[in-house]
């Protein structure tokens, strides 16, 4: 970057992916991962009890399954939901 050219900006914005900047196309996936999420903690205790009735996982052991796949979500949620406050507050100092 010389001298005479802008400092960039980050932007945060939604659009078409091929024309998105790499922070955009960022945010998008981190929501779009909060989404999946969303989906899979609203489901799992029924994912469990399909995995229990298939015979993959003993039903004795279903329970505790279950809050194994509680505690993994949430830390992806912490994970993903970090990651945003990052890119935000990054956004936030660069103006």
């Amino acid at each position: 970057m010389t001298l005479d050219e802008p400092k960039r900006r980050s932007r945060i914005r939604f659009g078409h992916p091929s024309r998105m900047a790499p922070e955009t196309r960022e945010i998008t996936l981190l929501i779009v991962g909060h989404f999946m999420l969303f989906a899979l903690a609203m489901s799992h205790d029924e994912i469990v009890a399909e995995l229990v009735a298939d015979g993959w996982i003993l039903a004795r052991y279903g329970e505790r399954f279950e809050l194994l796949i509680g505690l993994v979500l949430f830390l992806c949620w912490s994970g993903l939901t970090l990651r945003l406050a990052g890119i935000i507050n990054h956004a936030r100092v660069e103006k």
